[in-house]
Parts: structure tokens; C-alpha cells; sequence
């Protein structure tokens, strides 16, 4: 079998930085990450991998039915999970802004207490006492 020695880029949606399966010379390979930014085909079911700077970096096997099955079904895991936990802050930040709202009523409701003075009636009254040079004085 005559082997393919051109360069294909890998294209991803956006700028990933982590592999994912890519379609290249009939099959699938996990390739898009730092160390494989390109692949070149080393036999029909192997590919060299080569980084952003063209250096080669290791080779990556096709793979099998099963991997790709696996990896379709964490992405989907992942998905889940994603929106349980949108949906999770969601609601708290529901909570969050109830219970704010909440304190803004209550604090527009408050009322301060009325408190007695607490000067006696007729004011403080202080007596001293003068004894040579000692002096003692007490407030009432």
C-alpha cells in the first residue's frame, strides 16, 4: 500500500486546545491539541503527529468503533452535566435576587425604636470633695 505523505491541517470549531476526533485518510483520529496540530500518514491506520512550530511529535493510532462510541457518549455526559449545573446557578442566583429583594422591603420598612434619654431628669450633678491636695469627685 502506497502511503500518503502529505500535510493536512486539522481544523476544530474555535481555538481548542484538546484533542477531539478528526476524519483524515478514512478513519478517525484524536488530533487538535498542542502536539497535533497536523498529522501526516504514516501507514492507513496511523498518523504522524507535528505541533504549530512543524516539529514531529509522536504518532496516534486510528481509532477502533468502540473509542469513538466512548468518546461521543462522555461529550454527552458532559452536556448533561453542563446544564444541570447552568440550570443549578440558575436557581440560585433566582434565590439570590428573591432573598435581596426581600432584605431591600424590609430595610425600606424599618423603623428606628424610640429609647428614653438617659441623662437623669435635671442632668448629671457632680460633687467634689477636696481634702488638702487630694481631690474626689462622683457624678450622680
Amino acid at each position: 500500500m502506497k502511503k500518503i505523505t502529505g500535510l493536512v491541517c486539522v481544523f476544530l470549531a474555535g481555538c481548542a486546545t484538546t484533542a477531539a476526533p478528526n476524519f483524515f485518510n478514512g478513519n478517525y483520529y484524536m488530533a487538535g491539541d498542542a502536539n497535533c496540530k497536523q498529522v501526516r500518514a504514516l501507514s492507513p491506520t496511523q498518523v504522524m503527529c507535528i505541533d504549530k512550530k512543524g516539529n514531529d511529535t509522536g504518532y496516534r493510532d486510528a481509532l477502533t468503533a468502540e473509542q469513538l462510541q466512548m468518546y461521543h457518549m462522555q461529550m454527552q455526559y458532559q452536556q448533561v452535566q453542563a446544564q444541570l449545573y447552568s440550570q443549578e446557578l440558575q436557581r440560585s442566583n433566582q434565590a439570590l435576587q428573591n432573598s435581596t429583594q426581600q432584605l431591600l422591603q424590609q430595610s425600606q420598612q424599618y423603623t428606628a425604636p424610640q429609647v428614653t434619654p438617659i441623662t437623669p431628669p435635671g442632668g448629671y450633678q457632680t460633687r467634689c470633695l477636696v481634702n488638702g491636695i487630694y481631690v474626689s469627685c462622683r457624678s450622680n
